[in-house]
C-alpha cells in the first residue's frame, strides 16, 4: 500500500519522525487493532489510534459502543467496529485493565484469540504496562484488579504509545518488557 498525497500531508508529523517514516505509516494504516477495556479507559486511546491512522480498530467494551463506533468519522482511513471475536487477524491487541470485568475481557482474549503482539496496561495502584511483541499472547493477567492508580489516565496513554510503536515499527527488535509505576518511580524489566 503506497501512501496517497492526502495521507502524506495528513500524517506528516508521523512521517517524519525518525524510525516512523512512509513505512510506518503504511503498517499503521494496514494494522487491525483489538482495543480492550471500559468505555471511560479507551476513550483517549480511541481517539489517539484514529489520529493517528491505525487502519481497523475493533472494540471490545463495556459501555455505550454507539459513541465509539461514531467516532470514526474523524479520519476517513480508519474504521471501528464492535470486536468478531470468530473472524480476522488481529495484530496487536491494546489492552487497558480498569475493572475487573475488563481483566476477565483481557484474559478470554489471551486464551481464545490469535494475537500478533499485545500492550497491556493495568490502572491499578501501582500500575504496570507490558509489552508483548511476540507472535503468540498466551494468559498475561493473574492478578483481580485493585485500587485505582492516581496516575490511570497517564498510564493509559503512554500504554497506547507503546502500541502505537509496534505497530508502525518504530524498533527493529522489540523485546518482552514491563513497566512498573510508583509514584514518581518507575522501573523498566526487560523480560526474556
Amino acid at each position: 500500500m503506497s501512501l496517497t498525497d492526502a495521507q502524506i500531508d495528513r500524517y506528516s508529523r508521523q512521517i517524519i519522525v525518525p524510525h516512523i517514516g512512509g513505512r510506518g505509516q503504511e503498517r499503521l494504516l494496514a494494522a487491525r487493532i483489538l482495543l480492550v477495556g471500559d468505555a471511560r479507559d479507551i476513550e483517549a486511546p480511541l481517539a489517539y489510534l484514529i489520529g493517528a491512522g491505525v487502519g481497523t480498530i475493533c472494540l471490545k467494551l463495556s459501555g455505550d459502543r454507539t459513541v465509539f463506533t461514531e467516532k470514526s468519522e474523524l479520519n476517513a482511513d480508519v474504521s471501528v467496529t464492535i470486536a468478531d471475536e470468530s473472524k480476522g487477524r488481529i495484530d496487536l491487541a491494546l489492552i487497558i485493565i480498569g475493572s475487573d470485568s475488563a481483566r476477565k475481557a483481557a484474559d478470554e482474549i489471551a486464551s481464545n484469540r490469535d494475537v500478533h503482539a499485545a500492550v497491556i496496561g493495568r490502572l491499578d495502584a501501582p500500575g504496570k504496562i507490558t509489552i508483548i511483541p511476540d507472535a503468540h499472547v498466551q494468559r498475561t493477567v493473574d492478578a483481580e484488579f485493585g485500587t485505582r492508580a492516581e496516575a490511570a489516565g497517564f498510564i493509559s496513554m503512554l500504554a497506547t504509545t507503546e502500541a502505537f510503536k509496534l505497530i508502525a515499527g518504530y524498533a527493529e527488535n522489540p523485546t518482552r518488557t514491563t513497566i512498573e509505576f510508583d509514584g514518581y518511580e518507575t522501573r523498566v524489566r526487560v523480560n526474556s
